[in-house]
């Protein structure tokens, strides 16, 4: 949508905040089903009708543009896609409060800060919390993976040690990982074992 507002009346430019507004109600109404998107919409809803209250105490008329919005699956491309459009709608209201004054400029500053000072904070927030637990998840599932193995190997030098009881040997050997972690630590006294063990188990 358009920024460069030189040529433009003031009508014009009403029009193109309160149709930059309907844009994010349209992309946060797809969102609306994750609470951080609804919150926001509620807060955009507001706005838009102080634009409508507004247009109609200086007799604008306001036109809905047709407008193409996103809507991906993934909750990263929706945060992606709502900072887009909040960055976009700043760099509107920074042109537009120069050219607009007066009660205009004021509610234009009240939008244009909401955005800047909550939205895009909170969009910014969730996502980078998004990553945040992302790779949390990747280190837990490293951590788990190695925290298994180390124990199908106590449980094997348990069996080289002579330590074991039949049980132990039978757990080990039906392990659903057992020929996975096998390989993992094949080599030296236990992996000959494992090897031994794998070798019995499949001729039986």
């Amino acid at each position: 949508m358009q920024t460069d507002l030189e040529n433009y009346s003031k009508e014009q430019i009403f029009n193109l905040a309160y149709n930059y507004e309907y844009k994010g109600i349209l992309i946060y109404s797809n969102f609306k089903n994750i609470s951080i998107f609804d919150e926001i919409l509620v807060i955009k809803q507001n706005g838009v009708q102080l634009l409508k209250t507004t247009s109609e105490q200086k007799n604008y008329k306001l036109e809905n543009q047709i407008h193409q919005v996103l809507n991906p699956d993934f909750i990263d491309e929706k945060l992606i896609v709502a900072i887009n459009y909040e960055l976009e709608l700043i760099k509107f209201y920074e042109s537009a409060c120069k050219l607009i004054k007066d009660d205009e400029q004021d509610l234009f500053f009240r939008l244009w800060a909401t955005s800047s000072n909550e939205y895009i904070p909170a969009l910014k927030s969730a996502l980078n919390s998004l990553k945040f637990d992302t790779q949390k998840e990747q280190i837990n599932g490293v951590w788990l993976e190695n925290s298994q193995i180390q124990n199908f190997l106590d449980q094997a030098t348990k069996i080289a040690n002579g330590d074991a009881s039949k049980e132990d040997i039978n757990a080990l050997v039906n392990h659903p990982n057992f020929s996975f972690f096998g390989g993992v630590v094949a080599g030296g006294l236990v992996g000959m074992l494992i090897n031994e063990i794998t070798k019995e188990k499949n001729d039986e």
